[in-house]
């Protein structure tokens, strides 16, 4: 025979099962609500970051926008400054030009006084183009190949300055070239190559080493002739004479191809000094920025120095360790960067360094 439940055993069930789906949707609730929310903070933490990479990528800009506008100050106040001191050369060559009282060895110290109006003028050239100036002692036996082949030269442009050759017999080319402590080694090594290319022996490449050239010279390029030291020949055992091989002066190694930016904050102003002569002297193609007066968010907070490509991180390392390694009370890191700041075209051969105590 068929029981029937009463009507309260009935309604205990249906609260029974009201109880079990009511816990069943409440649980269904909280996983939705949890899965919006991580969604919520995924997408905000992401957005955070961006903001971030944003904030960071304009901080960069604006710092080399301010750096260019004091460039440009300095620039414009530089050239009233030689464009000035230019004018009173200039009146005093006239002064010594028609002064007929004045004896013929005079003419030496005009000559003295041109020369500097020259020199005056090459640095109004450079702060206007912003080329490498490369100063050319032209000789007779060169003839027009040489200006030719520097006015023609597009990446990189040279400004091109002449000077005369003073009791030149023609008999002499130019074999010289050398450069200042601030130029870049790319453009040195360019124009050698061409100059060697069209038939120009250059035979010795070498940096200045006169202390009268740390200024406008500091970013130019000389080509000219120097008298090749001859060394004595040496007799071998049998008495039969050995020549000597002839030496010259190149660029040490390929460090020249690689940019560094030097950047710093509150840095220790030995300790800098030291490291940007050290990367110089390792023939490293080297910027150098004023200190920043605050810390940027993107700024390390140690020594680092930053490359973008994997390729080049053993360079950065060579570079973090032979600082490390010679100058006393600094540790460089490496860094991977973001790349803020950084053309896509200089990612495989740009280094930043961020340097603070």
């Amino acid at each position: 025979m068929k029981t029937y439940k009463s009507i309260e055993e009935t309604i205990a069930d249906v609260r029974k099962k009201d109880k079990r789906y009511n816990y069943i949707y409440f649980i269904v609730i909280l996983i939705m609500i949890a899965v919006i929310a991580s969604i919520i903070i995924y997408t905000q933490d992401k957005k955070n970051k961006e903001n971030e990479e944003t904030i960071a990528k304009y901080e960069m800009e604006l710092i080399e926008y301010k750096r260019f506008k004091e460039e440009d100050l300095h620039r414009t106040d530089s050239i009233t400054k030689l464009v000035a001191t230019l004018r009173s050369e200039l009146v005093r060559i006239e002064e010594n030009l028609n002064d007929e009282t004045k004896p013929r060895e005079d003419r030496e110290t005009v000559l003295e006084n041109v020369n500097l109006a020259q020199d005056q003028l090459i640095r109004i050239t450079n702060n206007i183009t912003g080329n490498t100036i490369v100063r050319y002692y032209k000789r007779k036996a060169d003839g027009s190949k040489i200006e030719r082949l520097i006015q023609s030269m597009k990446e990189p442009s040279f400004t091109l300055n002449l000077k005369k050759v003073s009791n030149d017999n023609g008999r002499y080319k130019v074999n010289t070239v050398w450069y200042g402590t601030e130029v870049n080694r790319i453009e040195v090594n360019t124009l050698v190559n061409n100059l060697r290319k069209n038939g120009i022996r250059i035979k010795d490449v070498k940096q200045f080493d006169n202390p009268r050239t740390k200024n406008w010279k500091s970013k130019a390029i000389e080509i000219g002739y120097e008298p090749i030291k001859r060394v004595k020949e040496e007799e071998s055992e049998d008495g039969n004479k050995i020549k000597p091989k002839p030496t010259t002066s190149r660029v040490k190694n390929s460090n020249y191809k690689y940019k560094v930016r030097f950047y710093s904050y509150k840095p220790n102003a030995t300790i800098k000094n030291k490291l940007i002569t050290f990367i110089r002297k390792e023939s490293y193609t080297l910027t150098v920025y004023p200190d920043w007066t605050e810390k940027h968010s993107f700024f390390a907070n140690t020594p680092t120095i930053f490359y973008y490509q994997e390729e080049t991180k053993d360079i950065a390392q060579k570079l973090a360790a032979t600082l490390s390694d010679n100058i006393r009370g600094v540790k460089f890191k490496v860094q991977l960067g973001n790349g803020y700041g950084i053309k896509a075209s200089e990612k495989g051969n740009t280094f930043l360094v961020h340097y603070t105590q």
